[in-house]
């Protein structure tokens, strides 16, 4: 088959932090079906990336043109957006995928920790998302129309959560994790030592990932008498890293790394370390964290949203609900190493069982291939 999938967001070198997730499926489906990737609207241009084809097109007029040319036997397609239900569902008679993850399906009411009350960005954020609601349910009702189309969600809370704020009911779903690659992010047995070394691997752009938290809770456990022997890694890049990390940096046992990882690059990264720090505000997943509980870091994240479908407290991580049960947990670790090892094994086990990469890449060549 001829696979084409759409995602404005996709991998590259000049923007190693894109859609990984979606590039790891491509490149499994791409074992079976030849696979090209659209990207848009950028400068015309085409390259590779890791055995992948990728084009960048410049409007709409020449990414239609460029799927004619090509022919896809299937259209899949990642954060969905409004053009394209004229532009391509309707456009072409072909089965259609359609993921959601989150950003293009969410209520504008449940991003407000992006905002405060007085920002003068925050009425156009509601206004620009009460179209895109409108549209997301308009698309829903036309898919329950069309038996060619059909969505996958990546946790159970984004499927109810788009329905309830699109109020539309979906006809045609399934609930398919992000594949992770557990032969590359592979568990190792860890010591009692590594309890001690604590990693901080996000993105700044946005208050979603909750930095803040977790900054402030390695503020609170430097009073402690055994924060020195903590070993803690700050690495990401955006904007409010400059923002949220000036107060650690006096502190000789916190490296503040602000740089993007290649995905390659990252398991080494997780060797060194036994805990992943990663609070949210948000997630209808957590793929960073799901790859950090693969290679068997224990972490240290919020209760809320879709987390709990992938972490069970204290047995293969921490739900925490504020900086105080952060720095707590933190300290259940240091003063409990063999409960650590217990939890880092138990972690790796649990994620490979909801979301290794063969499973879930058979489920979705599955649905694929029989649309």
């Amino acid at each position: 088959m001829r696979l084409l999938i759409l995602d404005e967001g996709y991998p590259h070198p000049d923007h190693l932090m894109g859609d990984v997730f979606v590039h790891v499926r491509a490149k499994e489906y791409a074992k079976k079906h030849e696979v090209k990737v659209f990207s848009f609207f950028s400068k015309a241009r085409e390259l590779e990336y890791e055995g992948i084809e990728l084009r960048f097109l410049a409007d709409i007029d020449s990414l239609t043109t460029a799927i004619k040319e090509y022919n896809p036997d299937r259209i899949l397609i990642h954060f969905y957006q409004s053009w394209m239900l004229e532009n391509v569902l309707q456009k072409f008679d072909l089965p259609v995928i359609i993921w959601v993850h989150g950003f293009e399906a969410l209520g504008w009411y449940r991003r407000l920790f992006n905002f405060t009350w007085y920002s003068p960005v925050l009425l156009n954020y509601i206004k620009k998302n009460t179209v895109q609601q409108y549209h997301f349910h308009k698309l829903i009702r036309y898919a329950n129309r069309h038996e060619r189309i059909q969505f996958v969600f990546v946790s159970d809370w984004m499927r109810r959560i788009t329905e309830t704020d699109s109020l539309a009911k979906i006809k045609r779903k399934s609930i398919i994790a992000n594949p992770i690659d557990t032969k590359l992010f592979g568990y190792k047995e860890k010591d009692g030592e590594m309890r001690k070394k604590v990693l901080l691997l996000r993105s700044f752009d946005s208050r979603k990932y909750a930095n803040d938290i977790s900054v402030e809770a390695i503020l609170k456990l430097s009073g402690k008498s055994f924060f020195e022997e903590i070993e803690f890694t700050l690495i990401g890049r955006g904007p409010f890293f400059d923002k949220l990390t000036p107060p650690l940096k006096n502190f000789k046992n916190v490296s503040l790394q602000q740089t993007a990882v290649r995905q390659v690059l990252i398991p080494e990264i997780h060797a060194a370390h036994g805990v992943f720090l990663c609070p949210t505000r948000q997630d209808a997943q957590g793929v960073s964290m799901c790859e950090a509980m693969s290679s068997g870091l224990v972490p240290i994240t919020s209760d809320n949203t879709a987390i709990p479908e992938f972490v069970t407290d204290k047995e293969t991580g921490f739900l925490t609900h504020n900086s105080d049960e952060v720095a707590a947990a933190i300290e259940t670790m240091y003063h409990q190493p063999a409960l650590f090892m217990k939890m880092s094994k138990a972690t790796a086990v649990s994620t490979r069982k909801l979301c290794s990469l063969n499973e879930i890449v058979d489920k979705e060549l599955k649905i694929i291939e029989n649309s």
